[in-house]
């Protein structure tokens, strides 16, 4: 592939709308993975985010307040049902597509370019990305929106798109805190670049005061709860090597399987060419994040928000290498490519197979995520059946306690007639002990910390957890257990049975 060819770049930056092809795609993508959305079940932390949401705060735990209150809303808008909270995220993930078209626009592509462009959003890793609730989503909208702003500003848009830049940026880190990344590599591509205009432009500073303004609420709750984001972030760096050996195959999945020379071109066209000089800060910036992932031992995906950017300049070069001839031969060859890179993406992360099927597979094991969507009835029903089978007088007095937030959200979201749900993991920690009365405890799960005589006389296994296909995931096994005889009062116990990870 070589280079679009240079033309004036301080005209590249006119609000360039999308072709009618660019928008049927992500229509196209929206419909699907809404027509897939009710597949299977709840994963465990779509549940968790819904709970969250309902005890509103500037913020939890493991995340700052948007997600779980997002989560929250669409359950009380649309009912209790995975097509309620997974809407907003494919609705999400094709406002991406949409999104990276028009940067191919305003980077100087063409129509056909930009049709590439969004083929190439819809049938990457946004595809996958779409089908779950997670904070995942809104994170990558937030890089998507601020990346398409940056290219305007870098080709010398308006600076007050500085502004927009920074209330995204608010919203964003009211999110996750992974834009953190993107913001410390663009500062650090800006000054190797020597984009002084950039540095010295008050509008950029005034984006960053947005940014840290509307961020304010997260870090005070932080700060006022003793920063256990921190302590979730030291947790998730006790698995570093796993989190840094993801990296390389995540980048490959998520830029399309077989569409990823696409991404991978227009990255090295964005660092390395002259036509593309006013937009090698953000080069920079991909690099930079993506070290400093790689150097604090973050989950692989926390910096994967600028491939936006580099599938949009890679389908610009996808265009100019059909147009240089042979085009019919380039053309089957860029759709076989682009029709595989779709179904394998859907068939490792969508529920497009049939359970009974689903189980034969190896897929539970090589991507737990689905995995953990199947089983929720039967889980529910079964820790419905312990608690029946309780004397009426034990019955009165029990409490239902969870090793993990999974365990304890179906419980309280699609459980009808149990006693009151707690757990000592994360967010409901936070939330409290359970009432002095209550000493009767269901417990689910393994234990953590893992000796329950500490805090009980006597315990024993009464169930284990079936979905009935076999299929391992987090729940598949699990014991249900009775505990009788507080050794001490909850208030005491409680400190002991908290858990961040």
């Amino acid at each position: 592939m070589t280079a679009p060819t240079a033309g004036s770049v301080r005209q590249r930056f006119s609000w360039v709308a999308v072709p009618w092809p660019g928008l049927l795609i992500a229509g196209l993508m929206f419909v699907g993975l809404m027509a897939v959305a009710g597949a299977y079940g709840f994963h465990g932390d779509e549940m968790y985010f819904v709970v969250a949401g309902q005890h509103p705060a500037f913020g939890y735990v493991d995340q700052p307040p948007l997600t779980p209150l997002l989560s929250a809303a669409s359950v009380a808008l649309f009912g209790t049902s995975p097509t309620a909270v997974r809407l907003l995220p494919a609705l999400e993930m094709s406002l991406i597509v949409v999104l990276i078209a028009l940067i191919a626009g305003d980077l100087g592509g063409s129509r056909r370019a930009q049709v590439l462009a969004a083929i190439t959003a819809a049938l990457s890793g946004y595809l996958g990305a779409g089908h779950l609730d997670t904070t995942t989503e809104p994170d990558l909208l937030a890089w998507a929106i601020i990346l398409w702003l940056l290219v305007k500003l870098l080709a010398g848009g308006d600076r007050r798109l500085w502004l927009a830049i920074g209330v995204t940026a608010g919203i964003g880190l009211e999110n996750k805190d992974t834009l953190v990344f993107l913001g410390a590599g663009l500062a650090a591509g800006l000054v190797l670049t020597r984009r002084w205009d950039v540095v010295r432009s008050p509008w950029a500073w005034a984006a960053i005061g947005i940014a840290l303004l509307m961020w304010v609420p997260n870090l005070a709750w932080q700060a006022a709860n003793g920063w256990p984001q921190l302590t979730m972030a030291h947790a998730i760096s006790q698995y570093a090597d796993d989190n840094r050996g993801q990296i390389v195959p995540l980048l490959w999945l998520f830029s399309g399987p077989f569409l990823f020379p696409v991404t991978a071109a227009g990255l090295i066209w964005v660092l390395r060419s002259k036509t593309a000089a006013p937009w090698r800060a953000i080069g920079i910036a991909a690099l930079v994040g993506l070290g400093l992932v790689l150097v604090s031992g973050g989950k692989a995906y926390y910096a994967i928000g600028t491939i936006s950017m580099f599938m949009a300049a890679g389908a610009i070069l996808l265009d100019r290498w059909l147009a240089r001839g042979h085009t019919r031969v380039k053309g089957v060859t860029f759709a076989t490519a682009a029709v595989l890179s779709g179904a394998l993406i859907a068939y490792l992360t969508l529920p497009i197979l049939p359970l009974a099927t689903y189980a034969k597979t190896t897929l539970p094991a090589t991507v737990p995520d689905v995995a953990n969507t199947v089983g929720w009835p039967q889980y529910v029903a079964t820790v419905e059946g312990v608690v029946a089978a309780l004397p009426a007088d034990e019955r009165a007095h029990a409490v239902i306690l969870t090793n993990d937030y999974s365990e304890a959200s179906p419980l309280i979201l699609l459980g009808t007639g149990l006693p009151p749900v707690y757990s000592g993991h994360n967010s409901y920690w936070s939330w409290g002990p359970p009432p002095p009365d209550l000493t009767v405890v269901v417990h689910v799960g393994d234990w953590r910390p893992a000796d329950p005589n500490q805090f009980f006389v006597g315990c024993h296994d009464v169930a284990h957890i079936d979905n009935g296909l076999g299929i391992p995931n987090g729940e598949q096994g699990t014991a249900v257990t009775v505990c009788t005889g507080l050794r001490a009062p909850w208030t005491t116990l409680w400190p002991g049975l908290r858990t961040i990870s």
